[in-house]
């Protein structure tokens, strides 16, 4: 690591990274770098893969938070102790790959001269008043009618969506890659020794699940957020192909060899993960790393609430949290259980008999038969 890099109160050192997509830059960091996106509103899922990075400090092109939603993925950088300066500018896109940088208060230096100045985030910038939920959903209803004109066939009938193979009617056990994931994967550890689910990983999702010790039965998603390990475990592939064209780490598996199946929707690999298991036979999706709270589904932006809200709807009363199922499931009893409790009653009745004097008389041919073969076998050591 570059001995020029620091992190103190006021000036944070070190080597720039860049990418407009956060979850891809947070696959190249290492810790003490310093992220350069290009993002409004931060949302939390990108946030926490930034976290988990450890960069010292994100510098973003436009305002991390507007107002427009609650200030979730700005909260989680702040909390993790990494400076946060919004709305620098496009001209901080452009910067080298590796360019080593001092970021001062809102200001970006390189070779001591100013190259962008914006806003350093502090605590008191995310006590912002958000638009009421009414006001927000309101302002989605274009970008939903958009969405269904375009993919409504997809969410709503299936057309064009491939099917899980070797599925059964077993339940379908969906892992994401959120920082909640490996916990509730270990909260349902004996509803899955029970279950048998089928497992289906969502991008980074297919690491955790690999680090739980579970078998890769499908893995949809980006093939650039999870190691090559994770996509020669995987049994099948399935990418997402969105409105531009574009199917992201699908050239990676052309170079790998590894062939896939593709469904065609916008959105995100997690909505395109639910709608297929939503026209599969699954007897219920649980699901590992997903939040379904309001503020969570407003967090994804204007672009992605439709898809986000569609596919949970698709998946229907099938879809449950993984902290219900835990909450909720009570484990059958063990084989050995049950056999300690059959030797323990007999026990019991045994002493009840030996009591009386009927039972005595009864059980002393067997205490008779017990005592002299303890005797002989005394005898002959």
């Amino acid at each position: 690591m570059s001995d020029t890099r620091s992190t103190t109160a006021s000036a944070r050192s070190g080597r720039v990274r860049i990418d407009d997509r956060p979850k891809h830059l947070a696959t190249r960091l290492e810790t003490g770098d310093i992220a350069v996106i290009n993002i409004a509103d931060l949302d939390k899922d990108s946030a926490a893969a930034l976290v988990d990075a450890g960069p010292v400090a994100v510098l973003n092109a436009q305002p991390s938070l507007t107002g427009r939603t609650a200030a979730l993925g700005p909260r989680l950088i702040l909390d993790a102790g990494i400076l946060l300066v919004d709305d620098l500018g496009q001209d901080i896109m452009s910067l080298r790959e590796g360019q080593e940088v001092t970021v001062t208060g809102g200001k970006v230096l390189l070779e001591s001269t100013v190259i962008a100045t914006g806003k350093r985030v502090e605590d008191e910038d995310l006590e912002i008043e958000v638009a009421d939920s009414a006001a927000l959903f309101a302002g989605f209803e274009g970008a939903i009618e958009d969405y269904l004109a375009k993919d409504g066939a997809t969410v709503l009938r299936g057309e064009g969506v491939p099917q899980l193979h070797g599925l059964g009617n077993r339940p379908i056990l969906l892992v994401t890659d959120a920082s909640d994931a490996a916990g509730e994967l270990r909260a349902l550890a004996r509803w899955r020794a029970e279950a048998a689910p089928y497992v289906v990983a969502v991008d980074g999702g297919a690491d955790v699940a690999l680090k739980a010790h579970l078998t890769l039965d499908a893995v949809i998603g980006d093939a650039e957020l999870m190691s090559e390990k994770a996509i020669r475990k995987a049994h099948s592939f399935i990418v997402r192909v969105g409105g531009d064209g574009l199917a992201p780490g699908s050239e990676r598996l052309d170079r790998m060899g590894i062939v896939y199946d593709s469904v065609a929707m916008s959105g995100m690999s997690l909505d395109a993960a639910m709608v297929v298991a939503a026209h599969s036979d699954a007897s219920a999706v649980v699901t590992a790393g997903v939040s379904y709270g309001e503020a969570e589904l407003v967090d994804a932006g204007r672009s992605l609430v439709a898809p986000a809200f569609f596919s949970r709807l698709a998946c229907g009363s099938r879809l449950i949290g993984a902290h219900a199922v835990a909450a909720t499931f009570r484990p059958r009893p063990r084989g050995w259980t049950l056999v300690m409790l059959a030797v323990v009653a007999v026990l019991l009745m045994g002493v009840a008999l030996w009591s009386t004097p009927w039972g005595n008389d009864l059980l002393y041919p067997i205490t008779s038969l017990f005592t002299s073969l303890t005797h002989l076998a005394g005898g002959t050591q």
